[in-house]
């Protein structure tokens, strides 16, 4: 049953001020917050702005109590979907941009930042749709840009190359990155097609790489095709995928008759142990990263959103000849700011299964719990994780990973995916795809 208003006003006066945050965002956000007449909107606003307060206090809400106050005024709300889009509460901020974009349509800074709301939410068909409607595309870079990359991730080639050809003689710095970065991801798409490596809805692994420059060695089976076209919402990872992600990694490496000279761990637990696993996979020593680009090896990590340490993760944001980066899982809803080169799966919300949290089941009480951190020794574990029997049951063959690699490795240095890259700083990590899967909202 939706709530009401009224319904939501009583829940926040009872004291549950998040709850009705929530019951708020399911009838006032994205798209719903379009269908509501003026009147409605304006109850809505006033309501964000009762509960905003209960939250964040008076002193974090002024731009939301202007546009409260004035809910017609296009600035106001502007100002408000911008403040609610920096503290990330995108739904309600695309509806009340999108409002502001009904009242003053085509405004390039009001029709950027609902499209940057609604990318947020991966709603990329709309987002390309706004940006067009806007008839500012034509005139402005930015959003010729952001009409360029939104048509691309909705599995479209052709509008992005008009919009490429538009871009051509840009010359301020951050016009130039959007340009090359949609140039980069062009590139690798024509480089597959014409490998005959197809580019449907259902290519995860494929547009993985064409939007990342990172090969992506396992496709969920689980839900695959549909829902899921071979990611994780949730994922209790185990000793028996990380093995696995380790056997196709040594088996993508022996196919580029690459061997490290040693594997580097990220400076946290749950790397250290895979890279304790990695080392006794691959037969190599194991060694600590160092903030040295001339350290050789293959850095290791499980997760870079578990890495706590500024110093690897600034490091680690540019190439380095010999120096590869390995990441076990990646967030594919709200993936870390760059790519690595090599990843094993995509997972919005991930245990792991020695660090503590990993969700296990009592056949005696029937009921789920959480796991006790494993305090064993790291090499101990590594052990346990490279002594697991392989059990490669992929939705995707490793030789689909291998073509993939093949058919983009020849572009020049600065189209090439990460793998085939000594220099410059590694791609951004773009949440979602042209291949949809179900996740958690």
């Amino acid at each position: 049953m939706t709530a009401s208003f009224d319904s939501i006003r009583e829940q926040v006066a009872a004291g549950d001020a998040s709850g009705g945050w929530v019951a708020l965002t399911q009838v006032f956000g994205y798209p719903n917050g379009g269908s509501l007449d003026a009147r409605s909107f304006a109850e809505a606003m006033a309501v964000a702005l009762v509960i905003t307060r209960e939250l964040a206090g008076r002193d974090g809400v002024v731009d939301l109590a202007r546009a409260a106050a004035a809910p017609e005024d296009p600035r106001a709300l502007y100002d408000a979907g911008w403040w609610l889009a920096e503290q990330r509460q995108f739904a309600i901020a695309a509806s009340v941009l999108e409002r502001a974009n009904q009242i003053a349509p085509g405004q390039p800074g009001i029709v950027g930042e609902l499209a940057n709301a609604l990318e947020h939410l991966l709603h990329y068909g709309p987002a390309a749709l706004v940006v067009e409607a806007s008839g500012r595309a034509d005139d402005d870079p930015l959003l010729a840009y952001l009409s360029g990359f939104y048509w691309l991730m909705c599995g479209d080639l052709e509008r992005p190359r008009a919009r490429l050809g538009q871009l051509a003689g840009v010359t301020a710095p951050n016009e130039v990155f959007m340009r090359d970065a949609l140039a980069g991801m062009l590139a690798r798409a024509d480089a597959l097609v014409a490998a005959g490596v197809g580019l449907g809805d259902d290519a995860l692994t494929a547009w993985h790489a064409v939007l990342n420059g990172s090969l992506l060695l396992h496709e969920s089976p689980h839900g695959h095709p549909e829902p899921m076209h071979g990611r994780y919402a949730f994922l209790n990872d185990s000793p028996a995928l990380q093995r696995l992600g380790l056997d196709r990694l040594q088996r993508l490496l022996a196919a580029l008759g690459r061997r490290p000279e040693r594997i580097l761990t990220a400076p946290d637990r749950a790397s250290r142990i895979l890279a304790h696993a990695a080392g006794q996979v691959l037969d190599l020593p194991v060694e600590a990263w160092a903030d040295d680009p001339g350290q050789r090896g293959l850095v290791v990590a499980w997760s870079l959103d578990v890495v706590e340490d500024p110093a690897f993760l600034g490091g680690m944001r540019r190439h380095a000849p010999g120096r590869p980066l390995f990441v076990h899982v990646t967030d594919w809803i709200e993936p870390f700011a760059y790519a690595p080169d090599v990843g094993t799966v995509l997972a919005q919300v991930v245990r792991h299964p020695f660090t503590g949290g990993a969700l296990t089941y009592d056949p005696a009480t029937r009921k789920v719990a959480e796991a006790e951190a494993d305090d064993r020794d790291e090499v101990e574990l590594g052990g346990l994780v490279a002594a697991t029997p392989v059990a490669d049951d992929s939705a995707t063959p490793i030789e689909v990973v291998l073509g993939i690699d093949r058919a983009m490795a020849g572009l020049p240095a600065d189209l090439r995916p990460g793998l085939h890259r000594e220099g410059g700083s590694r791609l951004i990590h773009r949440a979602g795809s042209p291949v949809p899967s179900n996740r958690f909202t």
